[in-house]
């Protein structure tokens, strides 16, 4: 619920405040008030940084949308993500490619594209902290084995906006290859269950970006 810079005025969160916390649907934590008792008149009111905290870049809000994000796609915090996303247990399943991981490879500068993973050599990963000769092997065996997902998981993974892993499977049963969605004009996209004009025009932009 922070991201959203309305909800946060609404409910006058400030930085430094105490807050009431509820589980909202299954997992998600939701912030749902503030105690007003515990301010001590140091807190701040927040205000959305005009320049993304790190990488400096210009933010936008898509007036349609809550969130503001970072306009640079070379942001370390997006590749960052991005990565995690990729390699997360519900997209590719990349074992030993956790947030930990993630944050090396790209700190030293191994990685700057998702596919830079796929190019990796053995003694560049060994240099890195805590990676001896067998988590090395199985890391690399583990984004070698991701080549062999099928190709929903890829397209979940990718991290197209609008698309989750249901409309992942839909695309992937329709298109068959990569290639054929990268190429599909937006009303053939529209024409794939479950898929709306928001998301035929989101894998549109992401695959012509």
């Amino acid at each position: 619920t922070l991201h959203n810079e309305e909800e946060i005025a609404r409910k006058d969160i400030r930085i430094g405040d105490w807050v009431f916390v509820e589980k909202a649907g299954e997992v998600i934590p939701a912030v749902v008030g503030v105690d007003l008792k515990a301010r001590t008149g140091r807190e701040k009111k927040f205000h959305m940084p005009a320049k993304c905290p790190s990488c400096g870049s210009q933010v936008s809000r898509d007036p349609d949308l809550t969130a503001v994000r970072c306009l640079n796609p070379d942001c370390p915090a997006q590749i960052r993500r991005r990565l995690e996303h990729f390699a997360a247990r519900g997209a590719m399943d990349i074992e030993g490619l956790g947030e930990a991981m993630v944050d090396q490879l790209v700190t030293a500068g191994l990685v700057k594209a998702l596919p830079d993973i796929y190019a990796l050599q053995a003694e560049e990963v060994s240099a890195l902290e805590r990676m001896g000769e067998k988590s090395t092997t199985n890391l690399l065996a583990g984004i070698a084995g991701s080549k062999k997902q099928p190709l929903w998981r890829l397209l979940f993974g990718l991290g197209i906006l609008h698309v989750g892993a249901a409309a992942a499977r839909k695309l992937a049963g329709k298109f068959h290859t990569l290639e054929k969605l990268a190429a599909a004009p937006t009303a053939e996209l529209e024409s794939t269950e479950d898929v709306g004009a928001v998301m035929a025009q989101s894998i549109h932009d992401f695959f012509h970006a």
